[in-house]
């Protein structure tokens, strides 16, 4: 079953189709993660089969309503926050990439129970082939995924993520630089080329 919305960019007719798809996709959550495994799990299918670093697809269920989102450029608060922030950046990215010219490589992943957190590693690398100086985008990261017992009426006793940490093993200011200069110009840092 596909949940994908209406291009942001439709006509403001589009407006209440993109609303109902909406209610209709969060009503449709599947069970949060069982187990701190399980949630690991997910997380790996995040990086591995939905390559959520440039799509933003990530298993909804894993986080809680209220989970607090940060990386070296900006901080937020909500799952709904993140799908519509993702519903606004995926078009521009979608028009500066192929359809293949983009992927998160998972580097390593691992769970933390004593802390209650998983961490990946991960090297975003992407292609925005549709600009004339032909930038690519080159990180490596690390996210934590602090998680704890979910509750409520409407969840089944499993685990949600209640903050997403992400770090990246270069500066920010150097990172952003990627996008203005030719691939190749600005390099991530690591010796994993």
């Amino acid at each position: 079953m596909d949940f994908s919305l209406p291009p942001p960019h439709c006509s403001f007719l589009c407006a209440p189709l993109r609303i109902l798809v909406y209610c209709v996709c969060i009503s449709a959550l599947k069970p949060c993660p069982n187990s701190p495994n399980e949630l690991l799990e997910k997380i790996k299918d995040d990086y591995v089969v939905n390559n959520y670093l440039w799509t933003g697809d990530i298993y909804l269920s894993a986080f809680e309503p209220k989970c607090r989102f940060t990386d070296p450029t900006l901080s937020f608060v909500g799952r709904d926050k993140f799908v519509s922030n993702v519903q606004n950046l995926r078009p521009i990215v979608d028009s500066l990439t192929e359809a293949d010219g983009c992927r998160s490589d998972l580097l390593d992943i691992s769970l933390n129970e004593d802390e209650n957190y998983v961490q990946s590693r991960w090297r975003m690398i992407g292609e925005l082939t549709t600009l004339p100086w032909k930038p690519k985008i080159d990180v490596i990261g690390r996210t934590k995924f602090w998680y704890r017992r979910a509750s409520g009426d409407d969840i089944n006793g499993g685990v949600q993520v209640y903050f997403y940490d992400e770090e990246w093993e270069i500066p920010a200011g150097k990172a952003l630089l990627q996008l203005v200069t030719p691939a190749g110009t600005i390099s991530n840092g690591s010796d994993l080329d």
